[in-house]
C-alpha cells in the first residue's frame, strides 16, 4: 500500500530518527535508597523468618514481593553493629570489636577523618541525605557538626547522653568519675537518666535541641521521614532510618508503652510485641506515603535489625521458643533481618543465602551507580546484580564473618565454626546444643577443614582508635582485672 505522506515528509522523519540514534542515551534514573535499621529484635520476630508471634504483617509483605535474606550476620550489639554497616567493614578493620556508646560514656566516636561512611558517598554523588532515628557511634554534643560531616545534610536524631536538664552538675561530676573507674554497676544504675527516645524525647533536630513535652518519639521521627520523602521527591534521596524502637528506654528499662497501648502494666512479652507492631504499623505508612508520592517504583526499601533480641524475651519460631541472645554470636545474638524490595527495580519472591552487614554499603553503592572511594574499600561484597536479577547473577557469598571481642565465628549455609574450634550445624542445630567439632561426621569434618581456613585467611585485630567505653566494655575489663589480681 503506498504511504499517505508526502515524499519530503518521509525524508524528515528519516533524518529525525538518524538524528535521535546519534544522540547519547539518557542517563536511567537513579533509584532513591530508604534504609530502615530497627533496634534489638532479633529474627524470631519477623513473621517472615518464620515467627508465630504475629507482629510484623507490613515488613513480611516487603520480604514476600522483594528478596529475603536468609542468614545475615551483624555484630550482636548495635554500636559495631551500626560501624559494621555504615562504614562496610568488619570489627577487625575498624577497631569496634566491643560496643562502644559514644553518646553515653564520651571518649571518642566514628571518626570522618578515618572512616567514610556511604551517606557521604552518596552526598557526593549528588543525592540529598537525611538521617532519622538513633545514631549512637558519636556524642553530638561533643561533636555538633559530626553528621554533616559523616554526609547528611538533615538530621532528626536521640543524643542518647546523660540527662544535663534533670541531672544536676554535682552528678554529673559523679557520673563522669564512675566512667573513668569503669564501674560497671554504677554505670547500670545512672543508666536512668538517659534522655528520653520515646515518651517526652529528646532530640536534635539539623543542630539544634529539641524537648518534646508531650510527644512520642518514634512518632516524631515518622514525621520528619514523611516531611523529607515530599520535601524532596524531585531529586533522588538516600534516606537513613535507625529506628529507636524495639529498644527500651534503657539498659534496664526493656519495654516502654505506645499510644496504641499506654498501659504500663502488662507482661514485657506482650508490651515489647506492641513495640515492634508499632514499628511495622509505621514501616507500612511510610511504604504508603511512597505509593502516594508515586515514589515506590524507583525507591529501593531495605529493612534490617542491628542485632539480636535482648536476653530477657522469647518467641515462638517454626515451633520452638527462641531466646533472645543479645551480646552473643550464637543464631538468635548475630543472625539478623535483611531484605530489599523495589517493585520496579527488584524481582521479587526469592531469597539470598548469605550477606553480613559489610556487603550493605557496595550493595547500596553499585544499585545507585555511586563509585567507592580510592581512600576506604568496604570489605564486604555486593549482592546487587542478584538483587536486579541480572542475567546470571548468583549469590556473591560462601560463606559469612561475625566477630565480638576476641571471637570470630564464620558460617556457610549449614555449618558454623568458631574461633575456638566450636563447630555446629546452625540449621539442624541452631540453639547450638551439639559441638560437633569431634564428629566423625564426614561432612562436619569437611565444613570444619574449609571455614578454618577462612578464619586462618583473615588479618590479625586492628587496634581499637582509643578505649572503647561501653557496659559490656566495663565488665570485661572488669573481670580481666579481677583475674591478674595475685
Amino acid at each position: 500500500m503506498p504511504s499517505l505522506l508526502p515524499r519530503h515528509a518521509l525524508r524528515l522523519a528519516a533524518l529525525a530518527i538518524l538524528w535521535a540514534s546519534a544522540l547519547p542515551a539518557a542517563e536511567p534514573e537513579r533509584p532513591n535508597i530508604v534504609l530502615i535499621l530497627l533496634d534489638n529484635v532479633g529474627q524470631e520476630w519477623f513473621g517472615c523468618y518464620g515467627s508465630q508471634e504475629e507482629c510484623t504483617p507490613n515488613i513480611d509483605r516487603l520480604a514476600e514481593t522483594g528478596v529475603r535474606v536468609e542468614n545475615c550476620y551483624a555484630s550482636p550489639v548495635c554500636g559495631p553493629s551500626r560501624t559494621m554497616l555504615l562504614t562496610g567493614r568488619y570489627p577487625h578493620s575498624t577497631g569496634f570489636r566491643l560496643h562502644h556508646d559514644a553518646a553515653l560514656y564520651n571518649g571518642g566516636g566514628l571518626d570522618p577523618e578515618r572512616e567514610i561512611v556511604f551517606p557521604r558517598l552518596f552526598q557526593g554523588a549528588g543525592y540529598v541525605t537525611g538521617i532519622t532515628g538513633k545514631w549512637q557511634i558519636n556524642n553530638l554534643y561533643d561533636e555538633p557538626d559530626v553528621l554533616a560531616r559523616h554526609g547528611f545534610e538533615e538530621h532528626l536524631v536521640w543524643p542518647g547522653s546523660i540527662n544535663r536538664d534533670t541531672v544536676p552538675p554535682a552528678e554529673m561530676e559523679r557520673f563522669a568519675d564512675i566512667v573513668r573507674r569503669e564501674s560497671y554497676d554504677e554505670a547500670v544504675a545512672f543508666n536512668r537518666h538517659i534522655e528520653s527516645r520515646y515518651w517526652d524525647p529528646v532530640f536534635i533536630r539539623n543542630g539544634r535541641r529539641e524537648t518534646l513535652a508531650g510527644k512520642f518519639g518514634p512518632d516524631e521521627s515518622h514525621a520528619f521521614a514523611i516531611d523529607f520523602l515530599r520535601r524532596h521527591r524531585q531529586r533522588p534521596f538516600l534516606l537513613y532510618l535507625p529506628m529507636v524502637l524495639t529498644h527500651g528506654q534503657s539498659f534496664t528499662e526493656n519495654v516502654v508503652p505506645t499510644p496504641a497501648n499506654r498501659e504500663p502494666n502488662r507482661p514485657h512479652h506482650e508490651m515489647f510485641a506492641d513495640m515492634l507492631r508499632y514499628a511495622d504499623a509505621r514501616i507500612g505508612e511510610l511504604i504508603a506515603e511512597l505509593d502516594r508520592l508515586g515514589l515506590r517504583d524507583n525507591t529501593i526499601v531495605i529493612v534490617a535489625s542491628d542485632n539480636g533480641t535482648e536476653k530477657s524475651l522469647q518467641a515462638r519460631r517454626n515451633g520452638r521458643l527462641v531466646q533472645g541472645d543479645l551480646y552473643a554470636l550464637t543464631e538468635a545474638g548475630g543472625n539478623v533481618v535483611l531484605l530489599a524490595n523495589c517493585p520496579r527495580r527488584i524481582p521479587g519472591s526469592r531469597t539470598l543465602p548469605l550477606a553480613d552487614f559489610t556487603d550493605v554499603y557496595p550493595t547500596l553503592c553499585e544499585l545507585a551507580g555511586v563509585p567507592l572511594s580510592e581512600k576506604h574499600r568496604p570489605d564486604g561484597q555486593s549482592f546487587a546484580s542478584y538483587l536486579l536479577g541480572r542475567t546470571g547473577a548468583v549469590p556473591p557469598r560462601e560463606w559469612i564473618l561475625n566477630e565480638y571481642h576476641q571471637t570470630r565465628v564464620v558460617r556457610d549455609t549449614r555449618f558454623k565454626l568458631y574461633s575456638d574450634g566450636r563447630l555446629y550445624d546452625a540449621n539442624a542445630d541452631p540453639a547450638e546444643e551439639r559441638d560437633l567439632s569431634m564428629s566423625g561426621d564426614a561432612a562436619a569434618a569437611a565444613a570444619r577443614q574449609r571455614l578454618k581456613a577462612v578464619l586462618d585467611s583473615l588479618p590479625a585485630d586492628t587496634p581499637p582508635p582509643f578505649p572503647l567505653r561501653s557496659l559490656s566494655a566495663f565488665k570485661i575489663r572488669g573481670e580481666a582485672r579481677k583475674e591478674a589480681k595475685p
